[in-house]
């Protein structure tokens, strides 16, 4: 199924403001394509350069809570920030005439990774998403951004998309470590289910965070289910904040060990103990490259194993003139 930043259709209840047609500076409106957490979210086109667009609105219900103007156009300005393919391409933003912001961003086309968490995922997947998260979510921690609500709904996977393998979407509630404090301190902002410890006491929040929060995705990826459920949220925080993570490996025996062990630090208790997002990206580049690499044996010219010079699989199987006077050798599988 295609998605987009609009990530669910918009309620019927709810009349949208801007109809087929309707011009935002010099975007033409040409559908509704549903809405995010915090406005409409519409396909329009540029009519000067013929660029179309996700064209997101701030929904009339949003403006009766506090900030919200503040915090969307926060979004606006980490867009412009992050300057990475992994996330929604800023191009403007500005105001209707009765107030509400809108933004005009890259539209993106892809497949929610929410969608394709009906059961556990191959080993690969798992390290490819979450190998090209940490790099979007590496460049923001540079920045000084914290997404602050990583969770399947907000990674959507562009396969095809020659620029990135991926998009990090929903930038509406982030946190700038040098932007203005949205939210009251020991006030908890995100999704229980992926909400750091530090987060679920409403802490200071920092890249450490988002660290834990792609933990909980990529636990979810590998085993099926998130490392803790709950009827309520104050039950899952209570888990977040107090109860040991499950361990992961009895749940997807056949992952490499180097995964298991990565993922379990990202879900440390103390973000101390966690990796950065960079150190995770760095972890599973190493363990790609060692799934890929080519098996070598050592032998002696006798045939023996105690040589010293790498031979290639291929070439222990294939044929091999008697001049070098090296023997053919059964090379065992990775079971033996």
């Amino acid at each position: 199924m295609v998605s987009s930043q609009a990530k669910i259709a918009p309620d019927p209840t709810n009349e949208a403001a801007l109809g087929t047609g309707s011009m935002v500076s010099a975007y033409c409106v040409d559908r509704l394509l549903g809405q995010g957490g915090m406005g409409w979210v519409y396909r329009a086109t540029n009519v000067l350069d013929k660029r179309v667009v996700a064209l997101k609105v701030l929904r009339g219900d949003q403006l009766r809570l506090d900030r919200a103007i503040d915090r969307m156009m926060r979004e606006a300005a980490i867009l412009a920030t992050i300057a990475h393919s992994g996330v929604p391409q800023f191009f403007e933003c500005g105001l209707l005439e009765d107030g509400r912001p809108w933004i005009a961003m890259e539209l993106v086309e892809g497949t929610s990774l929410q969608s394709k968490m009906t059961a556990p995922l191959a080993h690969d997947e798992v390290i490819d998403f979450v190998a090209n998260v940490a790099d979007v979510l590496a460049a923001a921690h540079k920045r000084g951004v914290t997404h602050r609500d990583l969770k399947p709904d907000n990674i959507l996977l562009t396969p095809n998309d020659p620029r990135f393998k991926l998009r990090v979407i929903d930038w509406g509630i982030a946190h700038h470590f040098a932007g203005v404090r949205y939210t009251n301190h020991n006030e908890a902002i995100g999704t229980p289910t992926y909400m750091a410890p530090e987060q679920a006491r409403g802490g200071e929040p920092d890249g450490y965070c988002d660290v834990y929060g792609l933990g909980v995705v990529a636990y979810q990826a590998l085993a099926g289910r998130p490392p803790f459920l709950g009827a309520t949220s104050v039950e899952i925080l209570v888990q977040h904040l107090n109860r040991p993570v499950p361990a992961l490996a009895p749940r997807c025996p056949d992952a490499p060990f180097g995964l298991i062990d990565l993922v379990e630090r990202m879900l440390a208790k103390s973000y101390e103990d966690r990796p950065s997002a960079e150190q995770v990206q760095t972890t599973l580049q190493q363990l790609r490259c060692e799934a890929t690499a080519p098996t070598y044996l050592f032998y002696s010219v006798d045939g023996t194993d105690n040589g010293t010079a790498p031979i290639p699989r291929q070439i222990l199987e294939g044929n091999l003139t008697p001049a070098t006077s090296l023997m053919r050798a059964t090379v065992p599988s990775n079971e033996d």
